[in-house]
């Protein structure tokens, strides 16, 4: 006896006729219709999903997607996107835009966005890399400021001992202050006492040094 599932798939059933993709904003359709390598006429049954996940999460503005069959001829890809935390240097003077993770999303911008601007490390590799670890630390950093709401990270660095600094702005208000958090260690405790102290200035002309977190000093600058 031929079964019903044999007739479907000798009358060509089951074969892609639609593909849904959701959640694109900075990624184009054709980008990821091309990352996904899934076309209309494939068979539903042999579509290698893990591998179009993969592929899709190569491109540098994807940080997940999911790949679903929607029987009997459709196929869903969820993509969620990355989203743009800081600039890094890939050259001199050459900026490109960086997530939280540190991956690379951008090749180099003509028109420079109100980032933090991350310095004095390796240079940012090509959209889709990593920076390297020297940017581990300044990362964290930028991550634990995020949720103090008494100031925004501008810049932060390497100076040339490796040390890690940064340029914070009061919030609200528009005082300025250079801050040096000294080496990786405690960013999180540093980034708070950040938070205790710059609510209550007044003047930038110091700097306030947070490398020991339980006692921040404000320093002549200069």
């Amino acid at each position: 006896m031929i079964s019903v599932v044999t007739i479907l798939l000798a009358a060509g059933t089951f074969e892609v006729d639609r593909i849904h993709f959701n959640g694109l904003h900075r990624v184009s359709y054709d980008e990821a219709h091309e990352a996904a390598g899934i076309r209309t006429g494939d068979f539903m049954g042999t579509l290698d999903t893990g591998q179009a996940e993969r592929s899709l999460e190569e491109l540098p503005w994807v940080a997940d997607a999911r790949v679903q069959r929607r029987w009997p001829a459709s196929v869903e890809v969820d993509i969620v996107e990355r989203t743009g935390a800081a600039i890094a240097l890939a050259a001199p003077d050459s900026w490109v835009l960086i997530d939280i993770e540190g991956r690379v999303l951008t090749s180099p911008l003509a028109v420079v966005p109100e980032h933090p601007r991350l310095s004095g490390i390796a240079a940012a590799p090509g959209p889709g890399g990593f920076l390297a670890s020297d940017a581990s630390a300044l990362l964290a950093a930028l991550s634990a400021a995020d949720g103090q709401p008494e100031y925004v990270i501008a810049a932060i660095w390497r100076d040339r001992r490796g040390d890690i600094r940064a340029r914070v702005r009061q919030q609200p208000g528009n005082l300025v202050l250079e801050v040096t958090l000294g080496d990786e260690s405690a960013i999180g405790a540093k980034t708070a006492a950040i938070a205790a102290v710059i609510g209550e200035m007044t003047s930038s002309d110091a700097i306030l040094d947070v490398s020991v977190p339980h006692l921040p000093v404000l320093r002549p600058s200069g």
